[in-house]
């Protein structure tokens, strides 16, 4: 019941930054031409720096270390005013950036069998806006926060990294190759692919 209540007052939260101009500043993380909008491809060249950045033991694939030391980076990141805890609007503002007056719509809540970008682009538009990028985000963030106070501790935010990682590491060799993590994060894009097909006709 605890867990309901908590991922409604969080949504709910999340629903009222997306109506509150300039909530948040900054831009999508990969929104590469700041047009307010994440791509596909934006999302793919992200993830690719991403895993070349953490990939330390340049052998094109990451070990739950590399992982961990690499994402708790970008907990630090995240936690602008120092308290060395990550309140919903540092997570939100990291992850999604500026928000826009339009209302969210709610991202899928179970499990990690569809790929994050997937995930975000509930409209399958081949975009992802803030809005979009919001509503997952706020689930994972309910999701990381384990005892539910609205703050990410170090510990629970690595504890999240390594249910992440389990879910990347489709072969379970304890170990994420470059395609396993696209595919996490990403996926196909589809709507890229649609465009070529419409392009050649």
């Amino acid at each position: 019941m605890e867990k309901v209540i908590s991922r409604g007052l969080l949504f709910s939260l999340c629903l009222l930054l997306a109506t509150s101009a300039g909530a948040l500043a900054g831009t999508i993380q990969g929104d590469a031409n700041q047009d307010g909008k994440l791509s596909c491809g934006e999302a793919k060249t992200q993830a690719s720096d991403r895993f070349a950045s953490m990939d330390t033991g340049k052998n094109k694939s990451l070990d739950m270390d590399e992982v961990e030391k690499g994402m708790t980076g970008i907990h630090k990141k995240m936690d602008t005013d120092g308290d060395r805890m990550v309140n919903v609007e540092e997570y939100l503002t990291y992850w999604c950036g500026a928000a826009p007056a339009e209302t969210s719509k709610k991202a899928s809540t179970k499990g990690n069998t569809q790929p994050q970008f997937a995930k975000m682009d509930t409209n399958k538009d081949g975009s992802v806006s803030p809005a979009e990028c919001m509503a997952l985000w706020t689930i994972r963030f309910n999701d990381a926060d384990d005892n539910k106070d609205g703050k990410l501790t170090g510990k629970e935010y690595t504890q999240s990294l390594i249910m992440w990682f389990g879910d990347m590491d489709a072969n379970k060799n304890s170990s994420v190759n470059v395609t396993e993590w696209t595919s996490y994060w990403v996926g196909k894009c589809q709507a890229e692919k649609m465009k070529k097909s419409l392009d050649k006709m």
